[in-house]
């Protein structure tokens, strides 16, 4: 599988179709502006503290990927022809020395898209490329109070557990 063609089709919760495919380096802009509509908490829950922008360090770490150790997926809407992103999903392998193969896994939805099941389409597209790079195991940080990404992943259909509790819970999925 290339993982840089990868594209998919899923409809949301309100049968809106949506363009799962591979990020690109040139989603830079996309990627500024999604980062510029999300609220204060939806960036907190996904950074886990306060940011104000996307650095250009970070938008090429974030686009100008290697689809082995490091894959993210877009999640658009075609509207008129154009696309517009509405959420992203990656995952980046830990330490490979480890007996498991593991990847830590983070998400960030669009304000206006969220509780769609933009999140959960996305997550069963990185586990569907996940298992056929060997991917074993997701890890994901998800604050406390960030109930809706619990949800996402307790009802996956994928066995989930709890690692630690503290400031983020660290929760384990297992791809098997």
């Amino acid at each position: 599988m290339d993982v840089r063609a990868f594209e998919a089709t899923a409809a949301l919760r309100d049968n809106r179709p949506l363009r799962i495919r591979a990020i690109r380096p040139s989603d830079k802009a996309a990627l500024r502006a999604g980062f510029r509509r999300l609220s204060r908490q939806s960036v907190y829950f996904r950074f886990h503290g306060v940011k104000r922008a996307l650095s250009e360090r970070e938008l090429v770490y974030f686009t100008e990927i290697d689809f082995r150790g490091h894959v993210a997926l877009v999640a658009a809407l075609i509207d008129g022809g154009q696309e517009h992103l509405v959420g992203v999903g990656r995952y980046v392998e830990s330490d490979r020395t480890q007996r498991t193969r593991r990847a830590e896994l983070a998400f960030a939805v669009d304000e206006d898209h969220q509780g769609l099941g933009v999140a959960s389409v996305l997550l069963k597209c990185l586990t569907r490329i996940a298992r056929k790079q060997g991917i074993e195991e997701f890890i994901a940080f998800v604050l406390p109070e960030n109930q809706a990404m619990i949800d996402v992943f307790h009802h996956s259909g994928l066995p989930v557990r709890q690692i630690s509790g503290g400031d983020a819970l660290q929760l384990s999925v297992m791809l098997g």
